[in-house]
């Protein structure tokens, strides 16, 4: 099942009810704007909604281009790398920004140029965590689309049944509801990302940060992923899978697609994921568990105060090198109005807007969008750095090994935080 199966409901183009701006015209209109970004299901809105309202108003096509995350990483690399002028508008998230920077238009500067185009934009409606996100050692990269945060996900009835009145708060409560809820074959008390790939960091760092880990030291860069508290917490997350059995066995293959219809195909009780997942978890016309899921903050170490997740989500942003670079961030500004970012809520994007996630008839029909305020209190940045992404792949590799038994956590960290000052010294980094 791929990700347009998720969202199979008829999605009708929604112009006429929220009528296209006028928006002014600049000089050397294109025929088209090109934007490459990743298939993550929440594209729909922009996609059958948004470029054809922009295209009414302006007469320019916006063509998508979207691509599993790592070869949307290779194909923005190759293309800006080499200064290539051919993509108009790119979507990128936190971990990029350190290698994109150079290569980024300055967007505060394009917010002056254009300010009043757009009445509906409002920057000042941005949530203040996801502006860091979206800048670089003080340079604007791009205006922020979608913010993520994992929290908790639960079928309610199912904890309930097995005498859980509230949602588990610490470890050791979430894997007694886990034991509890798992009836193999049929349904597991948990679903995990644990496939090698884009996904899997997010599966493990709620683990990390709940138990006061992280990846290294932002100031001294010494390395920290093989210290005690970031060992344990890889020893537990492994543990469900391989001594608690608690975790759907095939989950070792899911990423995101595969970890919504999981839940939808009610294979599991419970999953820590991000929290728009919860739309399509919930919707009873796309999910055999329609209506019986309820969220809350990701479970700590030892309580709710210790929860920590990472705070991540998806820009979108005009390359310096691009051929037109006013009417492509003309599109982005459209795109991120308070109009359209409401109505891309109804289809699976989760808005970076205080006005949005405030909503009152917001928080009645979308459970999950207070639970992702609240955990955005404490959510920590992914890291940015321009050596992360090699970083990143080992981490997943050592991950694994532990997910599929090869390895101990021990074992497994030691030997990343050894790749990872082999790659910090190939950087030219040297801790301090």
């Amino acid at each position: 099942m791929r990700r347009r199966d998720f969202l199979a409901a008829p999605a009708a183009v929604v112009t006429a009810a929220l009528a296209a701006p006028a928006i002014a015209r600049a000089a050397g209109k294109p025929e088209k704007l090109v934007f490459v970004g990743d298939n993550g299901p929440w594209h729909w809105c922009l996609t059958e909604e948004v470029a054809p309202a922009f295209q009414q108003a302006t007469g320019i096509k916006v063509d998508f281009t979207l691509l599993p995350i790592d070869a949307l990483n290779a194909r923005l690399k190759g293309e800006l790398n080499s200064g290539s002028p051919d993509i108009d508008i790119i979507q990128w998230n936190g971990p990029a920004a350190g290698w994109l920077a150079p290569h980024m238009a300055d967007h505060a500067k394009l917010l002056a140029d254009n300010a009043g185009k757009h009445p509906d934009f409002d920057w000042d409606d941005f949530l203040p965590p996801v502006r860091d996100m979206a800048s670089y050692q003080g340079k604007l990269l791009g205006i922020p689309y979608r913010v993520t945060t994992s929290i908790l996900n639960y079928q309610k009835q199912l904890l309930a049944d097995a005498g859980f009145t509230t949602p588990p708060a610490d470890w050791d409560s979430f894997l007694a509801a886990a034991k509890a809820t798992t009836k193999p074959p049929e349904r597991y008390g948990i679903g995990i990302w644990g496939r090698q790939g884009p996904a899997m960091l997010g599966g493990f760092s709620p683990f990390l940060y709940g138990n006061g880990g992280r990846y290294f030291d932002p100031a001294t860069m010494q390395v920290e992923i093989n210290h005690p508290n970031a060992v344990e917490a890889l020893e537990y997350y492994g543990n469900l899978m391989t001594r608690d059995k608690v975790v759907v066995p095939d989950a070792i293959t899911w990423e995101f697609d595969e970890i919504i219809a999981g839940g939808q195909r009610d294979r599991y009780a419970m999953t820590i994921t991000l929290a728009p997942y919860g739309t399509l978890l919930n919707d009873a016309k796309l999910s055999q568990t329609g209506g019986r899921w309820a969220w809350s903050v990701a479970p700590g170490r030892h309580g709710a105060a210790d929860s920590r997740v990472s705070l991540g989500g998806w820009t979108f942003g005009v390359p310096a090198a691009g051929k037109n670079n006013e009417w492509a961030f003309e599109f982005i500004q459209l795109a991120t109005s308070k109009q359209w970012m409401r109505r891309s809520l109804e289809r699976g994007n989760a808005p970076p807007r205080t006005s949005v996630l405030t909503d009152p008839s917001v928080l009645d029909r979308f459970g999950w969008a207070p639970v992702m305020a609240q955990a955005l209190k404490t959510a920590e940045l992914e890291p940015r750095e321009p050596f992360w992404p090699a970083m990143d792949l080992q981490l997943r590799s050592g991950i694994s090994a532990v997910l599929l038994g090869q390895k101990t956590a021990k074992e497994a960290l030691d030997g990343v935080a050894a790749d990872w000052q082999r790659s910090l010294r190939r950087a030219g980094v040297k801790p301090t």
